[in-house]
């Protein structure tokens, strides 16, 4: 009875069991403690702190740690009202932070396997500079201060020259443009726009510009379904047509854009050939008016 007192409950023990498997990883250094405490001071005023939601936001136990990435990698996350549409912004903590949130969320929050994995295999964002500063208090010396900072320069170029390797097969490993295009048309166009400039939806609320989205927060957005976007899982649209699709979306941010200081942000050739029209007949009409008045104020 005393082994049964102190014995922990069966979602304790999975709990546990789960938190040691994360911490275990090999590829991630992170801190479930350390998580819990970020979780508990930015997330669970608005999601409880079982993540089971509450009046100001949504149960997380089922929405999977891509949702969390995206959401917190992006900036929009923590925010005053996670039932308001936020724009992207900076993200308010380190990577190493949020890893450590993830590594918690994936402990004792997550209902099982619910929800989407993060597809560790698409490139994220280019390593951060800042990441590597060092700081002069640091050193004694300004010797030894500036031998950590040649190395850290060579350590940041080192892990940039990595991204732009991983960056660049992943594109070029989606060989089919025709598919990524239409994959783009169908199921992103309408709301996005052909360019990817983002366009209003219904309810006061918008689809944001995805030209500042690495691949792997498109991807992530696809599985997760943030706001009114609806959910391409991987079962609907495969991963590597997500490849393809993704590739499409880069490859079209990277081309010049002819427009100049009239691209009207590249809605696209219909419409704007249509406000060219509409804004050349009103010029045609005004030049008209102002003809005629002059003409009769002559007579």
């Amino acid at each position: 009875m005393g082994y049964a007192a102190l014995a922990p409950t069966a979602d304790q023990a999975e709990a546990q069991t789960l938190a040691a498997d994360v911490s275990s990883q090999e590829d991630a250094d992170v801190d479930v403690a350390e998580g819990r405490a970020i979780f508990d001071q930015t997330c669970a005023t608005c999601h409880n702190y079982d993540g089971s939601g509450s009046a100001t936001g949504p149960d997380l136990r089922d929405v999977g740690p891509a949702a969390i990435d995206f959401q917190v990698s992006t900036g929009r996350m923590p925010s005053m009202d996670p039932n308001a549409q936020m724009p992207r912004k900076d993200m308010v903590m380190s990577e190493q932070e949020l890893a450590n949130l993830i590594a918690y969320y994936n402990a004792e929050i997550r209902s099982g396997e619910a929800g989407a994995e993060i597809p560790t295999d698409v490139p994220d964002h280019a390593p951060d500079r800042s990441e590597f500063d060092v700081n002069r208090a640091d050193f004694d010396d300004e010797e030894s201060y500036e031998e950590a900072v040649e190395e850290a320069e060579a350590e940041y170029e080192a892990a940039l020259e990595e991204y732009q390797a991983e960056y660049d097969a992943y594109i070029a490993g989606a060989d089919d443009t025709d598919m990524g295009m239409k994959l783009y048309l169908t199921n992103c166009a309408h709301c996005h726009s052909w360019s990817g400039g983002g366009g209003a939806l219904t309810d006061g609320r918008w689809a944001p510009e995805i030209h500042d989205a690495s691949p792997r927060e498109i991807y992530e957005a696809m599985v997760s379904g943030p706001g009114a976007m609806p959910m391409f899982s991987d079962t609907v649209i495969a991963p590597d047509e997500k490849q393809e699709l993704i590739s499409y979306v880069k490859t079209l941010q990277a081309e010049p854009n002819a427009g100049g200081v009239f691209d009207l942000q590249r809605v696209g050739q219909v419409a704007e050939g249509f406000i060219s029209w509409t804004i050349g007949l009103a010029l045609i009409v005004a030049c008209a008016i102002w003809i005629t008045a002059k003409q009769r104020a002559h007579d």
